[in-house]
Order: C-alpha cells, then sequence, then structure tokens
C-alpha cells in the first residue's frame, strides 16, 4: 500500500507539471498571455515610459546563471524520473489533434508501459550514490530538456523582440548559464576528493563532446552548399593542410575524404568533427585511465573560442551568401549553445568549509615556526596573509609532511591550477565569517599556482548564519580597505565581487522571519559598501525548494530584492527536487526561462516604492520577538532534540541513499545537524515548523503596538 501510494503521488505531481504546462500555453494563445511572461513585462514597462529599446539593451546586458546542486532533497531515483518523464511527454502528446488514431493508441500504451515498469522497479536505492552518480544526474537534467529547450527559447525572445520591430538578441547573447556543485561541493563531504572533482570534470567534457558531434552530424547534413565566401573557401585550406599535417593517420584522412571538395561547408565541419571526436575520445582515454594518443591530444578543442571560430566562419558566410535562412536554423542553435554551455555543459563550483582551510594554516605555521594561526586575532591573521599576498614569498616548505586532512586541501587547489579554467566556477567558502576567511584562500591559490601560469579562480564568501548576515557589510569593507586584496579584485576580475547568501541555514539559524529580514539588511548594506569602492557587487542566492529553505514563488522573490542588487545579474542554486520542478519537461523549462527572464527585467527597469521609516520598525521588532521565540525553543528548551527526533523521521533519512554526502558535520544536537536535512524531516511530517516558529509571536507582538496599517 504505501508503494501504491508513492506512486500514486508521484505521478499526480507529473500530472500537475502537465497543467502547468498546458495552462501556460493557453495563456500564451489568450490576448493577456502568460502570467509571468516575458512579453508582458516588456508592455507593462513601455506603459511605464520605457523606450523599447531601452528595454531590449537591458534584456541583452542579463545574465542568470543557474546552479545545479546534489541536495538530498530528491528521493525518487533517475530510473523512476525517467519513466515519469516519458508519462510527461506522452500526456502532452495526447493533447494534440493531430494524432490519428494508432498514435493516440501508442501513446496510451507507453504510458501503461511505463506505469508497469515503475511499478516493477525498486524505489529505494540500495547504494549510497557516489559524487559522480549526483554529476551524472545532474548532466541528465541539463541533456533531457534543457540542451534543446534553450536555444528554441531564446528563438522565441527573437520572435517577440521582432514584433516590436527590434533587432533579435546578439548571436554571443548568454541570457542562461549554468553551473554545478555535483563533484566540486566537499564541505562536509569527505568523498568529494581532488582526483573525485577531476574526475567530474571529465565527465561534463566527455558528455558535451558526444552532444556536440550529434548536432555537428545534423549540420553535416543541413549545409549542402555548393558555394561560400572568399573567406570560408581560404579558412578550409588552411584547415586541409593543417589536418594532414597535424593528424596524418588514416582513420582521419577517410574522415576527410568523404566529403567532396565541392562542399565547403561540409568540409569545414569534417574538419570540426574530427576535432570534436579527439575531444571525446581524450576524455573517454582519461576517464577510463588509458593512456593518450599524442595526435588525438594535439587536436582536442580547450577552449570555446576555438570551437566557435570555425562555425562563426559557416554563419557569417551564410550571410553574405543570401544563405542566412539557413544560417538561423540549427546552427545558429549551435552557436548559442556553445556560448550557454561552453565545452563542459556547467561550470563546476568547489565549495569547502572556512574551519578546513584555517585548520590547514595552523598546521603549516606551526611547521614553520611561526605559531597557532588558529589562535591569532583578526588582526595578526590579516597583517600575515597580507605580507604574502603583496609578495611572492613562497608559504610552504617543499618537503613539508602534511596530515592527510591538511594535505586533502592542499592537493585541492593543486588539483584546481590543472584544469582549463572554462570547467570551473567560483570557490566558495561557507560558513564566512571574516575577512581573513577569504584571504586565506587567496593565499593557498597563489601558493599552489606560483610555479603555474593560471589565473585564480574568484572566491566567494558564503554567508549562511545570522551574525554573518549582519556583519556582512562589515566584512566586505574590511575587504575593499585591503589593498593587495582591491587590487587582485580589479586586474583580475574587474571590480566583480560576488557574494553568496544562504537561505536554509539562517533560517534553521534565526527563523523564517528573521532570516528573511537579515537577508534584505545585509544585501542592502553591502550594495552600499561596494558603491562606496566603486565595486560590482553580485549576489548568489542558496535558495532551495521549501520554504524553509527560501523556496516559494521565484518570480516574487526576485522582485522582492532590494534595489540595486541585482543590476542584471542573478545566481541562483537549483537544488534537488527542484530540477524536475523546473526543467522536467520542454513546457516547464520554457516557463523557468520566462519566469527568471521577465522578473529580472522587471527588478532592474521598474521603479522600487520608497521603504517607509515605520516599515523598517515593524520589521526590525517583528524579527526581534521571532528570533527571542524560535531560539527559545529550538536551542534552549532541553528537551527539543528528544522532541524532534520522535516527531521527525531523522534519523531514518540519515539510512536512505539519496545523497553522497553525510547529514552532520559532526556528532552532537541540532546546531551540528545541516540545514537541508534539518528542513527535510520537518517537511516529511507536513509540521514545518521551521517555516511558522516564532512569526505568530512576531504578529502578536506587532498588533499589541498597533502596528495594524505596517501589517496591511
Amino acid at each position: 500500500m504505501t508503494s501504491l501510494y508513492s506512486h500514486m503521488m508521484n505521478l499526480a505531481n507529473m500530472v500537475e507539471h502537465v497543467h502547468r504546462v498546458l495552462g501556460s500555453r493557453r495563456d500564451l494563445r489568450g490576448k493577456d498571455g502568460f502570467e509571468f511572461s516575458v512579453e508582458k513585462a516588456f508592455s507593462e514597462l513601455v506603459k511605464q515610459g520605457h523606450s523599447p529599446s531601452r528595454i531590449r539593451a537591458t534584456l541583452c546586458k542579463q545574465k542568470v546563471e543557474m546552479v545545479l546542486t546534489a541536495h538530498p532533497t530528491q528521493a525518487l531515483r533517475r530510473s523512476l524520473l525517467s519513466k515519469l518523464q516519458n508519462v510527461g511527454h506522452d500526456l502532452l502528446r495526447l493533447r494534440s489533434s493531430e494524432l490519428v488514431p494508432q498514435e493516440r493508441s501508442h501513446a496510451r500504451n507507453r504510458i501503461k508501459e511505463n506505469i508497469h515498469a515503475m511499478w516493477r522497479t525498486d524505489e529505494v536505492r540500495r547504494t549510497k550514490p557516489r559524487p559522480e552518480d549526483e554529476a551524472r544526474s545532474t548532466l541528465q537534467v541539463l541533456e533531457r530538456t534543457v540542451w534543446n529547450a534553450l536555444p528554441q527559447y531564446l528563438k522565441f525572445i527573437d520572435g517577440m523582440l521582432s514584433r516590436h520591430k527590434l533587432k533579435p538578441l546578439p548571436i554571443d547573447c548568454t541570457p542562461f548559464v549554468f553551473g554545478s556543485w555535483a563533484g566540486g561541493d566537499r564541505d562536509g563531504n569527505p568523498f568529494v576528493t581532488p582526483d573525485v572533482t577531476k574526475h567530474v570534470v571529465f565527465i561534463n567534457r566527455f558528455r558535451a563532446a558526444t552532444l556536440y558531434l550529434e548536432l555537428i552530424e545534423t549540420l553535416m547534413f543541413d549545409l549542402s552548399m555548393l558555394s561560400a565566401d572568399e573567406e570560408l573557401m581560404s579558412y578550409n585550406e588552411t584547415l586541409s593542410k593543417s589536418n594532414e599535417v597535424v593528424m596524418g593517420r588514416a582513420v582521419f584522412r577517410e574522415f576527410w575524404n568523404h566529403v567532396p571538395k565541392s562542399e565547403p561547408y561540409r568540409i569545414c565541419l569534417a574538419y570540426v568533427r574530427d576535432r570534436m571526436s579527439a575531444t571525446r575520445d581524450y576524455y573517454e582515454a582519461q576517464l577510463n585511465d588509458r593512456p593518450v594518443d599524442p595526435d588525438i591530444e594535439k587536436k582536442i578543442y580547450k577552449s570555446k573560442e576555438d570551437f566557435l571560430e570555425p562555425m562563426m566562419k559557416m554563419y557569417n558566410s551564410l550571410h553574405k551568401h543570401g544563405d542566412g535562412i539557413v544560417a538561423q536554423g540549427e546552427l545558429l542553435d549551435t552557436i548559442r549553445r556553445i556560448h550557454a554551455f561552453g565545452l563542459s555543459m556547467v561550470r563546476l563550483d568547489i565549495r569547502q568549509e572556512a574551519d578546513r582551510h584555517t585548520e590547514a594554516m595552523t598546521e603549516i605555521t606551526e611547521y614553520i615556526g611561526d605559531g597557532r594561526y588558529s589562535d591569532w586575532t583578526e588582526e595578526k591573521r590579516v597583517e600575515y596573509l597580507n605580507s604574502f599576498l603583496s609578495s611572492n614569498r613562497p608559504l610552504i616548505p617543499r618537503y613539508m609532511k602534511c596530515s592527510d586532512r591538511v594535505q586533502e586541501i592542499l592537493d585541492t587547489f593543486k588539483m584546481i591550477c590543472g584544469l582549463d579554467r572554462d570547467s570551473l566556477g567560483a570557490y566558495i567558502i561557507s560558513m564566512c565569517m571574516n575577512p581573513s576567511d577569504v584571504l586565506l584562500v587567496e593565499v593557498l591559490q597563489h601558493e599552489a599556482a606560483s610555479s603555474m601560469d593560471v589565473v585564480p579562480l574568484r572566491v566567494v564568501p558564503l554567508l549562511e548564519t545570522i551574525h554573518a548576515l549582519q556583519t556582512g557589510a562589515k566584512t566586505l569593507e574590511n575587504l575593499f580597505q585591503n589593498e593587495a586584496y582591491l587590487s587582485q579584485l580589479r586586474s583580475r576580475f574587474n571590480s566583480v565581487q560576488e557574494v553568496m547568501v544562504g537561505y536554509s541555514d539562517s533560517g534553521k539559524d534565526g527563523g523564517r522571519v528573521t532570516s528573511a529580514w537579515e537577508l534584505y539588511k545585509s544585501q542592502e548594506s553591502m550594495v552600499a559598501v561596494a558603491e562606496k569602492y566603486s565595486v560590482v557587487l553580485r549576489f548568489f542566492h542558496g535558495r532551495g525548494g521549501t520554504v524553509g529553505r527560501g523556496g516559494g514563488p521565484q518570480h516574487l522573490a526576485i522582485l522582492s530584492q532590494p534595489p540595486k542588487s541585482i543590476n542584471g545579474y542573478l545566481r541562483v542554486t537549483i537544488q534537488g527536487e527542484v530540477q524536475q520542478q523546473d526543467f522536467g519537461l520542454p513546457g516547464l523549462c520554457y516557463n523557468t526561462f520566462e519566469m527568471y527572464s521577465s522578473a529580472v527585467l522587471k527588478a532592474d527597469m521598474l521603479i522600487s516604492p520608497e521603504t517607509k521609516d515605520s516599515w523598517r520598525q515593524t520589521m526590525e521588532d517583528m524579527s526581534r520577538s521571532s528570533y527571542r521565540k524560535y531560539r527559545e525553543i529550538v536551542y534552549e528548551e532541553p528537551r527539543f532534540v528528544e522532541y524532534f527526533r520522535h516527531a521527525t523521521p531523522e534519523r531514518e533519512l540519515g539510512l536512505l541513499n539519496i545523497g553522497s554526502r553525510p547529514q552532520k558535520r559532526k556528532e552532537g544536537g541540532v546546531e551540528t545537524l545541516r540545514a537541508i536535512p534539518w528542513v527535510f524531516s520537518w517537511t516529511q511530517t507536513r509540521l514545518h515548523l521551521p517555516v511558522w516558529l516564532g512569526l505568530g509571536t512576531a504578529v502578536h507582538d506587532a498588533l499589541g503596538k498597533g502596528r495594524q496599517e505596517d501589517l496591511r
């Protein structure tokens, strides 16, 4: 019976997803359009006096980075998710009026087939997933729907702009890019080692090469034209010579000779196909620990710019030669995919807890006789770290023997230096409390790269406790006052500083009301500090799916951010079960893209209402009341932990194989439990205590002070 109801609920959720897709299509056909569509946002902004050309310019500069994480909140196995998606596709197919009876019968039979297969499939993972498995799951989400949906969505935007008599999006416009934590998030996860991260990067690049090869084969059929401009013809001559000299093997010559010389686009694509095939073979060999053929290694694509060069030559030639309509087909889609996904599908973030870096530095300073770093004051730490940042003085003795934990930290930084920068995103410091936490990572990166010509990763402090949010502006100001740090920020990252704000941990720390208010105030004050030092501040929002983890209507959440905190850029985590909600079907992808695009566009261009002082005071008082009540019960009531463990399946969830990371950072009570399983445990009982605890007290106290009008 339990299994029956589980399948019923999963199927009901998929039917709801299908209903959402059908509803949005119906809205698009209607007079008013989809509620969160870019078209509707465009019309609203025009009515407010913004010129269409300015709206287009703002839209072209927009960038939303969606970072898929492996948080253990998706309990369904990939096998079941795949079958549910098949059911969803066939349900949508049955809505078509063009189906003949045989096709309709086939779709119904496929639905029955998948439901039967689900019933016969084990719902429980019997082995714990490895980080590599989580990385493959992340890629599967992108491959099944996003890979094809994104270029189609961009063409949809082109059409919308055309209706307003505006030019389409520039070919290099990338309103959406994708990142990942799967295989890079080592915070509290001993299974994510340097070798695992490197392996995941190779998996990402292998899968990207495989997908691009399929597109190149399609283009080989599409671009059969017999003539091209002189630039492409000359380019092909250069490629032909380099191919014979560098490749020089029969398999590649045969690959080349299959294409007639009279078909210039296919000649160019044959070269691209050779190189992409070599790229795939190279990463396949790396994944299987096989030796790599030197000829293959010479020809692999290492940067997306290298891959884009021949594609743009063909694109420009088609337009110059009167074949622009062909250029705007699959070739344009491929070029846009290259800009959005690069050669690795996702950019992998590296995340580690600040205490691990402190532990490593303490062992180093003790070894070289400078004392215990962990015992120093913040001022002494900063002074010491600055002495290395502002010079080329080495920190770690060449033959120093470290403990395994410290060696793992140092090996991680060395591994980072050896990977292509296109494969990596940011280095995120969780539980970041002080400027020295950021400077220390800069020093360790500098040390690892001392003998290599590589650009370090941007360092992103993660503010995830109430205290860290409250002191965030001070932390940033101290960093920007540091000449060595600010100089590097300006020269390497064009004066752009990224800060991640955590919703789950701050909610667990102080309750939902206080978390929401402190997140707002912290971003507001950090924006002011960044403006003071002429730094561009970008926020990375660590949101989850449930309200207790910062979830809720994302469109409204984006519009509720403090003024000047978005500025055309939004980075946000897409965690666990949210990946299926946002990307489970192609139609859901379109809805998700529209919602984010329109919200970021409106957040940039709409004038924010003035915040009254009385509103601020009311929120401050409510936050204080809520925080006091929440902490009194969760952290100060000695019986609460026992109640929590009896009222929720917290311990049982720890036995499930739904994630590679342990539930706790260390042994202890609520304070040691990670925020995700904390919220996930309450969600299973539908009690949702982290969402409402403290809110009633806050509202009661506000009403007692006569704040009815402010609350309205």
